[in-house]
């Protein structure tokens, strides 16, 4: 299933900076596929057969302890199902 990942706290006002080519390696050795990442934002696009709430308790769990963040990291993973429906349902 193809999924993306909003990962807030990070890359915001220039606090708690991540690099995208680090956050893409992170991703990936996390055990996600096809990992691509969206411009210096924090959101990830990925493939996984892994329910979506076990993939977001991985990810927010490494991300404090990787970047020492002072704010707690929250993870939005949407399918994309999800984000087409959201798409397709949106106000004009």
């Amino acid at each position: 299933m193809i999924y993306v990942a909003l990962i807030r706290g990070i890359n915001v006002g220039g606090n708690n900076k991540v690099s995208m080519a680090e956050l893409k390696t992170l991703m990936e050795e996390l055990g996600l596929e096809n990992v691509r990442t969206y411009i210096n934002s924090g959101n990830v696009i990925f493939s996984s057969d892994k329910p979506e709430d076990t993939i977001a308790k991985k990810i927010a769990s490494v991300m404090p302890h990787d970047y020492k963040s002072k704010v707690p990291v929250k993870v939005l993973i949407i399918s994309q199902k999800q984000l087409e429906s959201i798409i397709k349902n949106a106000p004009k």
